[in-house]
Order: C-alpha cells, then sequence, then structure tokens
C-alpha cells in the first residue's frame, strides 16, 4: 500500500510540475497583458491630456483676440461718438459760412446813395458780428493770398503769371475757403502762378 502511494506520488509530480509551469506562464501573460493595458490606458489618457490642453490653449487665444476686437470695437466707437459732438455744428456753420459770404458780396458792391452807403454799412456790421460767432466756435478763414499753393486747403481755378512772384504762389483768392478746428469746412478757391509752365509752353512754341 505504501509502495503504491509512493509511485502513485512520483507518477502525478511531473505533471505537478507541468501544471504549475503552465500556471505561471499564464500568470505571466496575464500581467503582461495588464501591463500592456494599462500602458495603452496611460499613452491615451497623456493623449487626451495633451488633445485637452491644446483645446485650451486654443480658446485662451480666441478669447484674447476677441477681447482685443471689442477693445478696438469700443475705441473705434469712442472716436466716431467724439468726432460727432466735436464735428456736431458743422452743416450749420458752413450755411453761416455761405450767408457771410452773400452778405460780404452785397456790402462790396458799389453804392448810388448816402441811403445806399448806411444799409451797406449795417451790412458789414452784420457780416462782422456773424464771423465773431464762427470765430467763437472755432471756424476760422484760410490764409491764401501770397502763400504757396496748398491742395489740402485750397483749389486752383486760374493760372497767372507774374515774374515777380514765386512759382505756385496764390495771386488771388476768388471765394475764401474756411478751418473748423482741425478740419477744413470750405477750401479757398484761388488763381495760382505758374511762370515755370507758361515759359516751358512758350519755350515749345518758339521752337
Amino acid at each position: 500500500m505504501e509502495t503504491s502511494e509512493k509511485e502513485k506520488i512520483e507518477q502525478e509530480a511531473p505533471n505537478c510540475e507541468h501544471r504549475c509551469e503552465e500556471h505561471e506562464k499564464q500568470e505571466c501573460e496575464h500581467h503582461e497583458k495588464e501591463k500592456k493595458g494599462l500602458k495603452n490606458k496611460k499613452n491615451k489618457d497623456n493623449e487626451a491630456l495633451e488633445e485637452a490642453k491644446k483645446t485650451i490653449m486654443d480658446l485662451q487665444t480666441k478669447l484674447m483676440y476677441t477681447q482685443a476686437d471689442a477693445i478696438n470695437y469700443r475705441k473705434r466707437k469712442d472716436e466716431e461718438t467724439a468726432n460727432m459732438l466735436k464735428y456736431a455744428n458743422q452743416d450749420l456753420l458752413l450755411d453761416l459760412v455761405n450767408m457771410i459770404e452773400n452778405l460780404d458780396r452785397a456790402a462790396s458792391t458799389k453804392a448810388e446813395s448816402e441811403e445806399s452807403k448806411k444799409i451797406q454799412t449795417g451790412i458789414q456790421m452784420i457780416s462782422n458780428q456773424f464771423k465773431d460767432i464762427l470765430k467763437k466756435y472755432g471756424v476760422v478763414e484760410i490764409e491764401a493770398l501770397g502763400y504757396p499753393f496748398d491742395s489740402d486747403y485750397m483749389e486752383a481755378m486760374m493760372v497767372g503769371n507774374d515774374p515777380d512772384k514765386p512759382n505756385d504762389m496764390v495771386l488771388e483768392v476768388l471765394m475764401k475757403g474756411y478751418k473748423y478746428k482741425d478740419r477744413v469746412l470750405k477750401h479757398s478757391v484761388v488763381k495760382v502762378n505758374q511762370i515755370e509752365e507758361i515759359e516751358n509752353k512758350n519755350e515749345k512754341g518758339n521752337d
């Protein structure tokens, strides 16, 4: 009986070793799979984290641009509102300028009688009063006569030829111009000296 038990144990021993080896092998494979699974999960988590960081950075950049656009828009609107308030009376003042010019023309006509001269004097006084009002609101006449031609403030209507005066000098003011603060309310219409241009034409004609 003892011999048979011993033989049985000896016979089963290799099988037990084989099973143990199989079990250990399975456990190793299981652990390897677990490690691989954890590694894949970690990689996916890292990718998700990087994607989240990228999304956050994109949103932060868009937010910065949106804030900058809002600031620029508010600044433009503030400037537009300030300009509207600054030049709110421009159209009215231009009408006054045109009326003053009509008064000046009426005051400069030749008077035949004493009564007409008195009326002209009264018209000129009214014109001067309006000019004082214009100055109060920042409207000033553009100085053009005797100055170099400046297209920002003047319009050339006629050309003259005076060799005693510099080229491009304003020889005559045909219609007065006015500035309203730092803006042109009405351009001066002028006659400009053009010596060089006329002399060149004469030289070509003589040739």
